[in-house]
């Protein structure tokens, strides 16, 4: 009988020591890129939004037709085959248009600043508790993009960044971590080439030149949807090296 009571009070002790809190030991997880660099990363895209959001709200609010009749008329020359009369007519929602543009660019990077900054931290967290990596697949994506922005004005940029992606997250899909490096980069910025384009074609509506403004604006789309592809495909290649060499 005792023996009994004793095997069944063991039971109950080693049950209780597995539910207490703090018995649980962290697992130490993959951690290539420092804390530090999410920080690092949030403020400086944090900054450019604020940066974007001033600058497009100050045009919104200070560039009034007689502004642009100023600027203007400083040129004393017709401008891509407008008058005068026609630029300033056409020059006020298009500037309307592209300034608020600039704005919510400049909001939608603070907010992707912030909510990258709350993700990783969260993911460290996870991370430090349960092991695992913090390079994750969306992580590594903005690694790459970041890298790719930091090196711009070197050709095939965007291989760089798809390969750094590609190498951090160690999965096997290079290609598709490098392709998502250009697409999500691109995503970006696609809320200012919507609304300059809306601006272009307010613009020559206000002078009745809705098929020009077309046009132009049909320029700019496909420019904008060639680099795309462009960004697309280079990050996918740099991926795709990172897996087969790396």
């Amino acid at each position: 009988m005792f023996a009994l009571v004793d095997a069944s009070m063991t039971n109950i002790d080693t049950k209780g020591d597995t539910g207490r809190p703090g018995t649980k030991t962290p697992r130490r997880g993959r951690d290539p890129i420092p804390a530090t660099v999410d920080w690092l990363l949030g403020f400086v895209t944090g900054t450019v939004g604020l940066v974007l959001t001033v600058a497009g709200l100050g045009m919104y609010t200070r560039v009034d037709r007689a502004l642009i009749t100023e600027v203007v008329t400083a040129e004393s020359t017709e401008i891509n085959g407008l008058t005068t009369a026609e630029a300033v007519a056409a020059g006020g929602p298009f500037v309307d248009w592209f300034s608020a543009g600039l704005a919510v660019t400049g909001v939608g990077l603070i907010i992707a600043a912030v909510g990258f900054v709350r993700a990783r931290r969260r993911t460290r967290r996870r991370v430090a508790d349960e092991g695992g990596t913090t390079a994750t697949f969306w992580a590594s994506t903005v690694y790459g993009i970041a890298v790719t922005a930091l090196v711009s004005f070197v050709p095939g940029a965007g291989i760089i960044g798809g390969g750094l992606a590609a190498y951090l997250q160690e999965s096997g899909s290079g290609t598709r971590i490098g392709a998502a490096v250009g697409l999500v980069g691109w995503v970006l910025t696609a809320p200012l080439l919507v609304f300059l384009t809306v601006g272009l074609l307010a613009g020559a509506n206000a002078i009745d030149m809705l098929a020009g403004g077309a046009f132009l604006a049909g320029i700019v789309v496909v420019s904008e949807l060639l680099a795309l592809a462009i960004n697309v495909v280079t990050g996918a290649l740099g991926g795709y090296l990172a897996d087969r060499f790396l």
